[in-house]
């Protein structure tokens, strides 16, 4: 386990000193080109190359089912703590957003392939399925929050609805899952071709994340602690432990139950900036707690890790 993080936090380190290595570059901008590319071609890629490859089973519904009770569980959860807390409407939206969607591709994916190699194309599944439940469901809690806080451009549901079934992943996962289903042989050329472009996720992932994380912002994390402490409980500790339990009553086999929960366990998703931005929430105090309690799940991941391996 120690190895596998030392691998990921060396690349992520990498991207955190792009400011000073390359100063001439641009960090912000391309960040978020970057990210662009791995949501609509990266990602995409590695989904088409998953599912085609992958073996109908059960894992299609139980890991997006034990995901979204967590989600429920983690929002209403913040719902109620932050609603004691003195916060303006916008802030109260990003931090609500921030406890419960966790960054289960651009850190969960990596680390689950590090963890489990001989599992390779099966926690890759897991991830991308982790990942269509994740998104699509911020994108619509957003949209409640922003209708609950009264935004002045009044979002829609539908609105919401419309960009996820516009989402490359969802639309790559549509167009796998009908070659599945019509029975459509791939030729090998293209399978390599998939093969390649998923190969370049994972560290490209990390070098993003590494992009967020500057020191700067981790010193406004703890300036802002006092506002944003919930988070730590509810999406490290609570994320994690409603997960488990769900996914062990759902019946998940003991190493889907591992993997997942370790999904849960992740700290805030970087597309929650684009959330809280789209419908008009504090992206700052969003920013603060994601870059500290990426650095705290450092710590907490393993420790679920190692429960996990010997229960």
């Amino acid at each position: 386990m120690l190895n596998v993080f030392l691998t990921l936090a060396a690349i992520a380190c990498v991207g955190s000193s792009l400011h000073r290595l390359l100063p001439d570059l641009d960090i912000d901008s391309t960040r978020r080109q970057c990210g662009t590319l791995v949501l609509n071609v990266l990602l995409p890629a590695l989904n088409v190359q998953v599912i085609y490859g992958a073996t109908i089973s059960s894992t299609l519904w139980q890991v997006p089912l034990v995901m979204l009770i967590g989600l429920l569980v983690c929002v209403a959860s913040a719902l109620l703590v932050f609603h004691a807390f003195a916060l303006t409407p916008k802030q109260k939206g990003s931090l609500i957003i921030g406890s419960a969607f966790g960054n289960v591709t651009y850190l969960g994916m990596p680390l689950l392939q590090g963890l489990f190699p001989e599992q390779f194309l099966l926690v890759t599944e897991i991830a991308i399925l982790c990942e269509i439940t994740v998104t699509s469901s911020d994108l619509i809690t957003g949209s409640l929050l922003a209708t609950l806080y009264e935004d002045e451009r009044k979002p829609s549901i539908k609105a919401a609805f419309r960009q996820i079934a516009r989402f490359p992943l969802i639309l790559s996962a549509i167009v796998a899952i009908t070659i599945r289903v019509i029975g459509i042989p791939l030729p090998e050329f293209l399978l390599s071709a998939l093969h390649l472009l998923g190969q370049c996720t994972s560290g490209l992932m990390l070098l993003i994340l590494g992009m967020a994380l500057t020191p700067s912002v981790l010193k406004r994390s703890l300036h802002d602690f006092r506002q944003w402490w919930p988070l730590l409980i509810i999406k490290l500790g609570l994320s994690p432990l409603v997960v488990g339990f769900a996914g062990a009553k759902v019946g998940l086999t003991h190493f889907n139950l591992h993997a997942v929960t370790i999904e849960a366990a992740m700290p805030p998703q970087l597309f929650t900036f684009i959330v809280a931005d789209r419908f008009g929430f504090d992206v700052e105090a969003l920013a603060s707690a994601v870059a500290f309690m990426t650095v705290v799940s450092l710590v907490t991941v393993p420790i679920i890790n190692r429960i996990l391996t010997y229960s």
